[in-house]
C-alpha cells in the first residue's frame, strides 16, 4: 500500500462531539490554517485596492505639483484600473492553468515596482501614467486569483462567510485608502502613497509565500491566449473610447476608432470563445440567469459608485475645507457599516433571500445618490454622514450575494473564471464610472465656470477651466476677485456632482429593477452561497 497517496488522506476534520466534517477535497493543514491564509489574502487584496483608493485624496495636491487638468485627474486615476480590467481574464485563466499562487506572487512583484517607480522617479503626469500602468497590471494578477484560493481553500458551509469578509475588505479598501492617505499626505508628499503601496505589497509577497498554498486546475485547461487578447483590446478600447469621447468629441479618429475598434474585437471575443473548446469565459454561464444578472449588477453598482467617489475628495478639501488628514478621519465612520454588517449578510440573505437583498440594496443606494445630487457648496458633514450611511448600507446588501452568486455558478477547477468575471465586473464598472460620471463633472464644471472664465482671457481663463483645484490656486493670485472667483468654481463643482450623482441614481434604480425581476428565487437550502 502506498501511504503516500492522496487517496488514502482522510480530508475530513474532526467536528466537536466527535464524527467528521466533509473538507470536499481540501488539504486537511490547509483547511487548519484556512483564517491565516484568509487574512494574509484580505492583506493582499486591500493593498491592490489602496493603490486607486487612496489616490483620490491626493488628486488635489497632484493637479497643484504637476499643473493637471481634470482630464489628466481623470486618466491618472482610470489609467489603473482599465489596465486591471483588461487582463484580468488572462490573469485568471493563468493562475488557474500554472498555480493561482504563483500568478498571484508574480503580480505583486510586479505591483511593486510600478510603486517604486512611481514614489522614486515619476517627475510629469506622463510618467506618472506610465507607473500606474504598470501597477495595474501587476494587480490584474493578484485580485482573481485571492477570491480563487478562498473558494478553494474552504469548504461550501464555510465559503459564504469567507467571501463575505473578502468582499467587505474589497469594499472598505475604497475607503480605508482615503484614511490612510489622509493621514500621510498632512506630514508628507502625494509620493508617499506610492511608498506605502509597495510596503503592503511586500508584506503581503513575504505573508503568502509562507501561508497561501498552490492550487491550479486540476484538469490542466489550457490556457486560452486569443481570447485573452481579444478580452484585453475589448476592454481597453471601448473604456479609453469612453473616457475621452467627451473632451474630445465622439467623431474625434482616435476616439472613434478606440470605440469601433474595442466593439469589434469584444464581437470576435464572444464568436471565439463559443466556438474554442477551452473557452477563458464559458458564454453558456450567461444563459443561467442568477450569473448573468449578478455580473451585470455589479458592474452597474461599481459604476455608480466610483464615478461618484471619485469627487469626493476634492468636494471634503476643495469645497468643505478639510485638511488631507481632517478628510481621512471624516471617512472613517462612513466605513464602519460596510465592516460589520458584511459578515452578518450570509444570515440576512439566509431570512429574506438573495433577490430580495440585492434589490433592497441597490433601491437604497439610489435613494443615496438621490439625496447626494441636493448637495450644494452649503453642504455640512452631518448631511454627508446621512447620505453616505444609507449609500454604504445599501452598497453592503447587495454586493455579498451577488459575488457569492456569481462565484456559485461556475465549477470549482475554473475558480479563476469566476475570479476573473467578478473582479471584471468591479474594474470595467470603476473604470466606466470614472470616465463616465468624471466627464459628466468634467463637462458639467467646464460649462458652469464659463462665463467667470470669460472674464480673464488667455492662461488665467483656460486655467479656470483645468479643474477646481487649479481654479483656486490661480484664484489666489487675483486680488479682490479671488474669493468670487473661488465662489464661482466650487459652485460649479457642485453643480457637476449633482449631474454626476444623479445620473448615478437612475442607473442603479435600473439595476435594482433588473435584480427585484431577473433573478430567480433563491432560498438558502439550494446553496450555501446565497
Amino acid at each position: 500500500m502506498n501511504i503516500f497517496s492522496r487517496k488514502k488522506i482522510d480530508t475530513r476534520a474532526p467536528k466537536k462531539g466527535g464524527g467528521t466534517k466533509d473538507l470536499e477535497g481540501i488539504d486537511p493543514i490547509t483547511y487548519a490554517r484556512r483564517w491565516w491564509i484568509l487574512g494574509t489574502l484580505c492583506l493582499t487584496l486591500l493593498g491592490v485596492m489602496l493603490a486607486n483608493s487612496s489616490l483620490n485624496m491626493a488628486l488635489p495636491m497632484m493637479a497643484k505639483d504637476l499643473t493637471l487638468s481634470q482630464l489628466d485627474l481623470t486618466w491618472v486615476v482610470n489609467v489603473y484600473t482599465l489596465v486591471f480590467a483588461s487582463l484580468l481574464f488572462v490573469a485568471g485563466a493563468v493562475g488557474d492553468r500554472y498555480g493561482r499562487k504563483l500568478a498571484m506572487q508574480i503580480g505583486l512583484a510586479i505591483f511593486t515596482l510600478g510603486s517604486l517607480y512611481a514614489g522614486f522617479l515619476a517627475q510629469t503626469g506622463a510618467e506618472l501614467i506610465i507607473s500606474r500602468i504598470v501597477m495595474g497590471m501587476g494587480a490584474a494578477f493578484v485580485m482573481p486569483t485571492t477570491l480563487s484560493i478562498i473558494n478553494n481553500t474552504f469548504p461550501k458551509g464555510e465559503r459564504a462567510r469567507a467571501v463575505a469578509i473578502w468582499g467587505a475588505v474589497a469594499g472598505v479598501g475604497m475607503m480605508f485608502g482615503s484614511v490612510i492617505s489622509g493621514i500621510l499626505l498632512e506630514h508628507f508628499s502625494w509620493h508617499s502613497l506610492f511608498y506605502f503601496s509597495a510596503a503592503i505589497a511586500i508584506i503581503g509577497l513575504i505573508a503568502n509565500q509562507y501561508l497561501a498554498h498552490e492550487s491550479k486546475d486540476e484538469k490542466e485547461t489550457p490556457v486560452d491566449w486569443l481570447g485573452g487578447v481579444l478580452s484585453s483590446l475589448a476592454i481597453f478600447g471601448i473604456v479609453y473610447g469612453v473616457t475621452e469621447a467627451p473632451s474630445v468629441g465622439v467623431a474625434e479618429p482616435a476616439v472613434a476608432a478606440s470605440l469601433i475598434g474595442g466593439l469589434v474585437m469584444l464581437v470576435l471575443f464572444v464568436l471565439w470563445e463559443r466556438r474554442t473548446k477551452t473557452p477563458m469565459l464559458d458564454m453558456d454561464l450567461f444563459k443561467n440567469r442568477a450569473f448573468a444578472i449578478s455580473s451585470l449588477t455589479l458592474t452597474l453598482v461599481f459604476l455608480a459608485m466610483s464615478g461618484v467617489f471619485f469627487s469626493m475628495s476634492q468636494l471634503m478639501q476643495l469645497v468643505m475645507n478639510y485638511t488631507p488628514l481632517e478628510s481621512s478621519l471624516r471617512t472613517i465612520p462612513l466605513m464602519l457599516p460596510m465592516m460589520f454588517i458584511s459578515p452578518l449578510v450570509p444570515n440576512i440573505v439566509k431570512k429574506i433571500g438573495a433577490r430580495t437583498a440585492i434589490g433592497i440594496g441597490l433601491t437604497l443606494t439610489s435613494i443615496a445618490f438621490l439625496i447626494m445630487s441636493t448637495w450644494t457648496i452649503d453642504l455640512t458633514y452631518g448631511f454627508l454622514f446621512v447620505t453616505m450611511l444609507i449609500m454604504m448600507l445599501g452598497i453592503t446588501l447587495a454586493m455579498t450575494p451577488g459575488t457569492n452568486i456569481l462565484m456559485a455558478s461556475v465549477p470549482r477547477n475554473r475558480s479563476g473564471m469566476g475570479s476573473a468575471m467578478n473582479d471584471t465586473t468591479r474594474e470595467l464598472g470603476g473604470a466606466l464610472g470614472v470616465a463616465v460620471l468624471g466627464a459628466v463633472l468634467s463637462a458639467s464644471y467646464e460649462n458652469s465656470i464659463a462665463e467667470t472664465a470669460a472674464k480673464f482671457p488667455g492662461a488665467i481663463g483656460d486655467a479656470l477651466q483645468s479643474s477646481l483645484a487649479v481654479a483656486m490656486q490661480v484664484a489666489d493670485k487675483l486680488g479682490p476677485l479671488a474669493e468670487q472667483v473661488v465662489h464661482a468654481a466650487q459652485n460649479a463643482f457642485m453643480n457637476g456632482v449633482s449631474h454626476s450623482a444623479l445620473i448615478a441614481a437612475a442607473i442603479i434604480f435600473a439595476a435594482a429593477l433588473i435584480a427585484f425581476f431577473g433573478l430567480p428565487k433563491h432560498t438558502s437550502k439550494e446553496s450555501d452561497t446565497i
